[in-house]
């Protein structure tokens, strides 16, 4: 470009420092448009990011209890389901007890035997169940099954109750060895005696879901199937007698198991209505806050579109002054 005088020098350097103007307006104004966020927040907040930072320290917060919440949800889902089938399986082992207890034979008595050993293995691999790999009827021990198999309960019982030949003698043996921390907690139970610490799920809310395989009623479930199970006991030489009168009185036992399971059924159901509730209120309080924060560092769409589209107004019509003033073609100014 020749100039030829002062004043076309000082055109020129408004023109190209206009230029430089616009066209960084339009690049701001299109990155805004494009990601819906302000550019120049620092401006916009008057350079006191302090109520943004508070805003983003709460919303981190509250993503924090979504996530404990979560897990807190899944654990407590999966041992209401393995309370629930074991609850299922004690009730109706109880309920075909029941049904033929008028008439129990002797080979009724050995079926029901033989059924009560399939179910303590049901029963036992249901409280070593893991979820997300974490066991959780271990307490903190959640990478341990808390549970030893079938054949080691089993064989220390077959012990015990040797030389017994009355159900009473026998159905007390079995429950002492159950309440003895020598018996049941020393062969069986191979979890923490820890519980799970309570877990913090929202704001001054916090969750405990600590049950444990060596818990007194699920040990109850277990020893109601080892009295039923010892009516199918060849090694033990009972009559037969006793053998249906095991299995009878085993009914009452199982009865008793079923009740129990349902206290602890509630108990977690508690516990998940509990976490429902607040999960509803971190999403309500997540969403107000986002919502604030949106209004924060947010572009206006409408508003952002119309200074766009004022501002390539403004530069095309800034070319076209300076092609006429200066004759250049588009493609010398460009470059």
């Amino acid at each position: 470009m020749i100039l030829n005088s002062y004043g076309d020098m000082a055109q020129h350097l408004f023109l190209r420092s206009r230029n430089t103007e616009l066209k960084e307006n339009v690049t701001t104004l299109s990155e805004e448009f494009a990601t819906g966020k302000s550019a120049n927040l620092s401006e916009r907040l008057g350079g006191d990011f302090t109520y943004l930072a508070d805003l983003e320290s709460s919303l981190n917060r509250i993503g924090s209890y979504m996530v404990a919440n979560s897990e807190v949800r899944l654990f407590a889902t999966a041992t209401q389901g393995s309370l629930d089938k074991v609850h299922s399986q004690v009730e109706a082992m109880r309920n075909d007890i029941l049904r033929l207890s008028p008439a129990l034979d002797t080979e009724n008595a050995q079926q029901f035997g033989s059924q009560a050993k399939q179910r303590l293995s049901s029963a036992i691999n249901l409280m070593n169940t893991a979820v997300g790999g974490r066991t959780i009827f271990a307490g903190t021990a959640t990478d341990t099954k808390p549970l030893n198999d079938t054949s080691t309960l089993m064989t220390a019982i077959l012990t015990e109750v040797s030389g017994l030949t009355t159900s009473n003698d026998i159905i007390q043996e079995v429950k002492d060895w159950f309440d003895d921390p020598a018996g049941f907690d020393a062969v069986m139970y191979r979890g923490s005696t820890t519980s799970l610490q309570p877990v913090t799920v929202g704001e001054g809310e916090q969750v405990t879901l600590g049950i444990r395989a060596d818990d007194e009623n699920l040990k109850h479930a277990l020893q109601s199937y080892v009295i039923t199970a010892l009516a199918d006991e060849p090694s033990l030489g009972l009559t037969e007698d006793v053998q249906i009168d095991l299995v009878i009185k085993a009914s009452s036992e199982l009865t008793e198991s079923a009740d129990r399971l349902i206290d602890l059924q509630a108990d977690v159901g508690f516990i998940e209505g509990q976490l429902e509730a607040v999960n509803t209120r971190n999403e309500a309080s997540k969403t107000s806050l986002s919502i604030v924060k949106n209004n924060l560092v947010s572009a206006d769409p409408y508003e952002t579109y119309t200074r766009l589209q004022e501002a390539q107004t403004q530069l095309e019509g800034l070319y076209t002054i300076t092609a006429r003033s200066s004759q250049l073609s588009l493609l010398k100014y460009i470059s």
